[in-house]
């Protein structure tokens, strides 16, 4: 994130940590000027922006003292733990003024402009069938994913991307059903089933997050004319030329539709430089956070009660 503030044209004025031998290993590596001892005291230096990549339990927090000290908000995803705490987010900002959005940086990677414009073009027809996969070995405790009191496992590490690109192409699910294992006190193996309902007829989608199965990242669009293999959907990084591969009916062997390269963190953030600046609105406004939450928070509830569940409702953080 520092490099990809400075390559979007900003300037890193200070960074802040719990651990005062971290940050100034971590400021001395940067060449950042000033090291706050405190978050508090961060919030009171000058600058106009914070990022926030906090563990999920203290995005909320320290959000709203960001916001309350009229800072604009790059916070990480999952921007809260719970969609009504995204709302209370939400609606902070928009009281103080300012921005906040989230960090959902796959979204501003040039490759999906290519996916959503074949969707949206009718290049697959209606879609029917979505199928994802983010699963990868996280290794033993400590680690923050691992932790309950800070917000850990799969479903919001892994799974809230796999969420977040089906209902950005699909649209919001109606139904949600999920099934976990636990590990740690938190969900380390599970799957989501999805279902959607529009003018085009039904569609469904078939997820998998795992902190336990071998590392696997893909996600695979059916329609009624065609299909669309994403690998690495959400981690294609600079340097790294993934394509897609568009499958017709009838059509022979998949079309290898190349795509341009590029680092997402750097086109995040100079996206949320240029609407901090009066730009045009980002695919991770508070807004979709707070639907996004809805379906995971779905998802929390279906895993206790072993049924469908509907994207709406009151839920609390942890199982």
């Amino acid at each position: 994130m520092i490099p990809a503030i400075r390559a979007a044209g900003g300037e890193v004025v200070a960074v802040a940590s719990r651990d005062p031998g971290r940050g100034r290993k971590l400021a001395a590596s940067f060449g950042i000027a000033q090291l706050c001892p405190s978050y508090d005291e961060l919030l009171l230096a000058d600058l106009d922006a914070v990022y926030i990549p906090l563990p999920n339990a203290l995005h909320l927090p320290w959000t709203l003292r960001a916001v309350a000290a009229g800072k604009h908000v790059l916070c990480e995803k999952p921007m809260a733990l719970t969609a009504a705490e995204a709302r209370q987010m939400r609606v902070a900002a928009e009281d103080r003024g300012v921005l906040l959005a989230e960090a959902v940086m796959y979204r501003y990677h040039p490759r999906w402009q290519t996916v959503r414009q074949l969707i949206a073009g009718g290049g697959l027809g209606s879609l029917r069938h979505l199928q994802g996969s983010f699963t990868f070995r996280l290794g033993p405790p400590p680690n923050i994913r691992w932790d309950p009191e800070l917000g850990g496992g799969a479903l919001y590490d892994v799974g809230s991307y796999l969420v977040s690109a089906c209902r950005w192409l699909a649209g919001e699910p109606t139904r949600v059903l999920a099934r976990a294992q636990t590990r740690h006190g938190v969900d380390s193996d599970g799957s989501m089933l999805l279902e959607f309902a529009s003018t085009e007829g039904p569609a469904s989608a078939e997820l998998a997050f795992s902190f336990e199965a071998v590392e696997h990242q893909r996600l695979e669009v059916i329609g009624t004319k065609g299909s669309l293999v994403i690998p690495n959907p959400f981690t294609a990084w600079r340097g790294e030329s993934v394509p897609l591969w568009l499958s017709r009916e009838r059509a022979g062997p998949a079309e290898r539709i190349a795509t341009p390269v590029a680092d997402p963190y750097q086109e995040m953030v100079a996206a949320f430089t240029t609407r901090v600046r009066g730009g045009p609105p980002l695919p991770t406004e508070p807004a979709d956070a707070e639907l996004g939450l809805r379906v995971l928070d779905a998802g929390r509830r279906s895993l206790i009660s072993q049924s469908w569940e509907r994207p709406s409702g009151q839920v609390s953080p942890g199982f």
